[in-house]
């Protein structure tokens, strides 16, 4: 099958004569090397224009002079392309600038914002080591491994910090006002909790004292989410980690975008994390606590093995019956009925419903579960958990990973980017350093 194909742009004409061969697969993927190479012609002119048409700069009050034209090589969705801008030069101190790359260019980097686009969204599902290979199957494009990891921590490190500046910035303004709401339900819920990631750092091994390990430390994991009128799901997530209170105030910022302050009804839902609760007590003291059920009931089954270590049937029937009290009558319930328990048991034992008892006594206002239940409220931190495995996890601890402070946080920014519904505005008003 013969392909000729004319392209005229600008005046200039090129054409393509390209003969198809082979399967019909073989065929489509020589169509699309064809279609691949119209558009980088067209890219090519296109890009060639906008860096003729960009202004002349200034420096030192006064227009740079003119150094003529010089040609680069960037890379763009349909491969290299060739592009000639003008540089400038300041007669008083010197400084050289080529304004034009800030249009052409994604900050540093010699990619086309498109191309840029789609490398880091794949960053946030793929393993960095299959990246390369990946790019230059679907675009063409030779990128290597170092080149990818760069334009990952720059994208990704430019939202961190943009998220940070504007905790920052407004922890120092005197009228503290928060953000809009894009959204108003009657009900919202807000949840945080933590999930460990293997960083690069490494640390003493206590079984092998001659050896280091891997350390693992924590990201700092927030969730908003709530029901529209047809009671389908939606939640918007968010990352950090810097201090409980900065990551707090990063967390309600999100909450108001989400309507937190203007809901008729606010949950606040963890598991028994101290640092969760006092980021409930500075920043959603007004909404109802709920204690995750789940993480109250693996305090229940840990005590119930303490007691009957070798008796399957009656540590159930403990575990089934201390629950039953929590689900129906609530912590006051349950605890009531533990202290009395408490008397029939020595030693370790005794200890054991005691750490129990400890667990729940300072809780009992976040454990009501009837009226929760009631109100028809989640008991459960079920969304949170699925949202740090989702945002985290899924891409931080694959087999044999391990990051780098920056790379953890770059990756999972632009995770957080994506699974919000947010990147496409966010390609549209990124700005990086050249």
């Amino acid at each position: 099958m013969l392909v000729q194909i004319t392209v005229q742009v600008e005046g200039r004409e090129v054409r393509l004569n390209k003969t198809l061969q082979g399967t019909p697969a073989e065929r489509e993927e020589a169509g699309h090397a064809v279609a691949r190479e119209v558009g980088r012609v067209i890219t090519e002119a296109a890009l060639n224009e906008a860096a003729r048409n960009s202004q002349h700069p200034c420096c030192c009050g006064r227009p740079m002079e003119n150094r003529g034209r010089r040609a680069i090589t960037v890379r763009g969705l349909d491969g290299s392309l060739q592009i000639k801008r003008t540089r400038y030069r300041c007669r008083i101190c010197q400084r050289e600038s080529a304004p034009a790359d800030g249009l052409l260019e994604c900050g540093r980097h010699r990619l086309t914002r498109p191309l840029a686009k789609r490398v880091c969204q794949l960053a946030t599902v793929e393993h960095f080591t299959r990246l390369p290979q990946l790019v230059f199957d679907q675009h063409g494009v030779t990128l290597s491994h170092n080149e990818i990891v760069s334009l990952v921590h720059d994208v990704g490190g430019a939202i961190d910090a943009q998220r940070r500046a504007e905790v920052e910035t407004w922890a120092q303004s005197a009228d503290k006002h928060w953000p809009a709401p894009d959204i108003t339900p009657r009900r919202v819920y807000v949840s945080c909790d933590g999930i460990m990631y293997c960083t690069n750092q490494r640390e003493p091994d206590p079984q092998q004292p001659d050896q280091n390990r891997l350390l693992w430390q924590q990201m700092r994991v927030g969730c908003v989410y709530w029901q529209d009128e047809q009671e389908r799901w939606h939640k918007q997530m968010i990352w950090g980690r810097e201090d409980a209170q900065a990551f707090g105030a990063s967390l309600y910022r999100l909450a108001c975008r989400c309507g937190y302050r203007e809901a008729a009804e606010r949950l606040f839902a963890a598991d028994g994390g101290e640092w969760c609760w006092s980021i409930h007590q500075e920043y959603f003291a007004n909404a109802q606590g709920i204690l995750d059920w789940y993480h109250a009931s693996q305090h229940v089954w840990d005590t119930a093995r303490v007691l009957f270590p070798d008796d399957a049937a009656a540590l159930r029937t403990w575990a089934d019956h201390a629950l039953t009290l929590l689900h129906d009558q609530g912590g006051c319930g349950l605890l009531d009925w533990l202290l009395s328990e408490r008397t029939c048991w020595r030693r370790k034992k005794r200890e054991s419903i005691s750490q129990l008892i400890n667990y729940i006594q300072p809780r009992l206002d976040r454990t009501d579960q009837p009226t929760y239940r009631a109100h028809g409220w989640q008991i459960g931190s079920g969304m949170m958990e699925s949202t740090a495995k989702q945002l985290v996890g899924l891409r931080l601890k694959g087999p044999g990973m391990h990051w780098s402070e920056a790379g953890a946080l770059a990756v999972t920014a632009l995770r957080a980017t994506d699974l919000n519904g947010r990147w496409h505005t966010h390609w549209n008003t990124l700005t990086l350093n050249a």
